[in-house]
């Protein structure tokens, strides 16, 4: 793995604890944005690995949906979980609409389940 999808896992692997620790302490809404932040710096990671980079969230999803959703390498599942937890992050950070506590809890799994995949992806390939 290079250098640079190397720190975009560790960044991922530090949302998914702080989503994991926010949820655990009640901060529902902390843990919908750390647990969307660990999808996206974790499809960054796939993304480095192939000189792919975007400045936007929009951008880095578009890609990575060509790269690896629509091609199979990725679950589609994972990957529609990501899109739901950014609407959610976005609606708590700009609209302050809080995630029900099993909406919350839902992405924080999740995005530990996305970061495994993308780990297991990036062994892989």
């Amino acid at each position: 793995m290079s250098p640079r999808s190397h720190e975009f896992m560790e960044q991922a692997r530090d949302r998914a604890k702080l989503a994991q620790e926010a949820l655990a302490s009640g901060h529902r809404e902390g843990a919908v944005s750390a647990a969307y932040y660990a999808m996206l710096y974790a499809a960054r990671a796939a993304l480095s690995e192939h000189d792919e980079y975007a400045r936007r969230h929009g951008g880095a999803w578009g890609l990575f949906h060509r790269r690896f959703v629509a091609t199979g390498a990725f679950d589609q599942h994972l990957h529609a979980l990501a899109q739901q937890a950014q609407e959610a992050r976005e609606a708590g950070d700009y609209e302050a609409i809080a995630p029900d506590p099993g909406e919350a809890k839902r992405y924080v799994e999740g995005a530990a389940d996305f970061v495994a995949a993308v780990e297991k992806m990036l062994e892989v390939s």
